[in-house]
């Protein structure tokens, strides 16, 4: 039969038609219209690097996004979902092309590996969609250090807790407050630990997520107002780190990388 059926198609010319076929239906489904009709035509679709529209965004319908996001996927995930589903909603356009769930992968601190904690990662994804490049480290290491040196959960996500404002929680979660503590730094690993140490209650437990959840929130209420106040030309960052760590930095600042205090994991030791 070579290269033709018994109706005299060509088997080459049959792969090329129904092969483009194909492709088109394929991208239809997965990129949608507006990209196939670009792919059809050879056009290149433009993607938007930002930094994207920005509008002054409500911290505490912020903070209820955050808790329910955590509990729909964790940590990184809540706050990134907090932050841009509102963005996506007020300003449109580019927030409508990036997926949620690709900040996911930051619970736990970065699939379970209690590095950054998963908060932080998604609220400063968030950051960079919509601060400029030479602006994003100011707000970024802002948020950060706030973030070392605040106690987690606040009374406002407790109080939120409380009143049966945060709607998303574990199944019958009793709305109880929680122990404060201050991590001393961003790390998922040091904050958990620190806060188990002191309360007693176990990573597995539900009220140990409920704090995590609730520091989520926290954590979309500051980075929301901190973005406000810089598209208003107001933000000024104020976090220094301390005496301690500023003389360490001073001798070892040529074979290391860090703002966080030395002493939590090293023994300090005399000049």
């Amino acid at each position: 039969m070579g290269d033709h059926d018994e109706q005299g198609v060509s088997r080459r010319g049959f792969l090329k038609t129904t092969g483009l076929g194909l492709g088109v239906a394929v991208g239809a489904l997965v990129l949608g219209p507006s990209a196939v009709s670009a792919a059809e035509s050879g056009a290149s679709t433009p993607v938007a690097e930002g930094p994207f529209p920005y509008k002054d965004l409500d911290p505490r319908e912020g903070m209820l996004r955050g808790h329910a996001g955590y509990w729909k996927s964790g940590c990184a995930y809540g706050a990134f979902y907090g932050i841009t589903s509102m963005l996506r909603e007020a300003v449109g356009g580019p927030y409508a092309q990036v997926p949620y769930r690709m900040l996911a992968w930051g619970r736990g601190g970065g699939a379970n590996w209690g590095t950054l904690c998963g908060a932080l990662t998604g609220a400063c994804a968030a950051i960079n969609l919509v601060a400029a490049d030479a602006d994003v480290n100011k707000l970024v290491g802002e948020l950060m250090g706030w973030y070392s040196t605040h106690p987690f959960p606040s009374d406002e996500a407790t109080k939120l807790a409380v009143t049966g404002s945060f709607k998303q929680t574990a199944k019958d979660y009793p709305k109880i407050e929680l122990i404060k503590t201050v991590s001393k730094s961003p790390l998922c690993h040091v904050s958990n630990a620190t806060w188990i140490a002191a309360s007693g209650i176990k990573l597995p437990d539900d009220r140990r997520k409920e704090r995590c959840a609730r520091l989520t929130a926290d954590v979309v209420a500051k980075t929301v107002a901190m973005l406000n106040a810089y598209k208003a030309g107001t933000f000024v960052p104020v976090y220094k780190v301390d005496e301690e760590t500023e003389i360490c930095l001073a001798c070892h600042e040529p074979d290391q990388e860090g703002k966080m205090s030395c002493v939590e994991c090293h023994e300090p030791h005399e000049l």
